[in-house]
């Protein structure tokens, strides 16, 4: 509990989180407030579109990933790894401590998120004179979802970063998987069983495109790729100089 409180600490105690939450809060203002202003009013009295409106939210899910290498790369590219190991020795520990608080601030920003994209798509369309149906199961499920999935990407980031232990070669690799080598997958018709598909997957919360698993399974997936590289970036880190 004292390494999680530590890696909270750090996770809160700098810019890094603060940057994400005022971009996250931009990009939701400008995504919905054009997608509001215009659409047909008839088409945003839909519920399908009234949950269109607030999916931005789901970019959290990236987001948290991107949090989750930065807290695990960003220590060895800072130098300060060498301290975390020699107040707490034993790394495994100080791995899976990493791995809990990526998953609680990828949790944290998805909230977040998801009540900016709820609260201002609900403003929006009070001002448009449209039925606000945002309350809605359906229309809810995603908004769930997106937080079940940027906590399984904030624990992913960390076991990732944690094996490739350089930033920003890191993040480059996980853009260029998500950009190129998924939709590539599809070729093959195996992009389903692909990370980012399996985490989408999640965020949809039963409200599945034909190129993604159902929620349960795509949830199981995403979870044992977050448990698999969250156990060999364990090892590496155990077994690999600290430089």
């Amino acid at each position: 509990m004292r390494l999680l409180r530590a890696e909270l600490l750090k996770l809160t105690t700098t810019r890094l989180l603060l940057w994400l939450g005022v971009m996250i809060l931009a990009l939701e203002v400008l995504v919905i407030s054009l997608h509001v202003s215009q659409e047909e009013l008839s088409s945003l009295m839909q519920r399908s579109t009234q949950r269109d409106v607030i999916s931005i939210a789901a970019t959290a899910a990236l987001i948290a990933l991107i949090v989750g290498v930065i807290s695990a790369a960003g220590e060895y590219g800072n130098g300060t790894i060498s301290h975390t190991f020699l107040v707490a020795p034993v790394r495994v520990r100080v791995v899976a401590a990493k791995v809990v608080a990526g998953a609680l601030a990828g949790a944290a920003l998805a909230v977040f998120a998801g009540v900016i994209a709820w609260v201002l798509a609900a403003l929006l369309l009070k001002i448009r004179s449209v039925p606000v149906e945002l309350g809605s199961t359906d229309v809810m499920r995603p908004l769930f979802g997106t937080v079940a999935a940027a906590a399984i990407t904030g624990a992913l980031g960390v076991g990732f970063g944690c094996v490739l232990r350089r930033q920003t070669a890191a993040i480059i690799v996980v853009f260029v998987w998500l950009l190129v080598a998924e939709p590539l997958l599809s070729i093959a018709h195996v992009e389903q069983y692909a990370p980012g598909h399996a985490v989408a997957s999640v965020v949809e919360a039963g409200v599945q495109g034909p190129d993604l698993l159902h929620f349960w399974p795509g949830l199981l997936l995403a979870l044992a790729y977050a448990a698999g590289f969250a156990i060999v970036g364990a090892v590496v880190v155990d077994r690999t100089d600290v430089g």
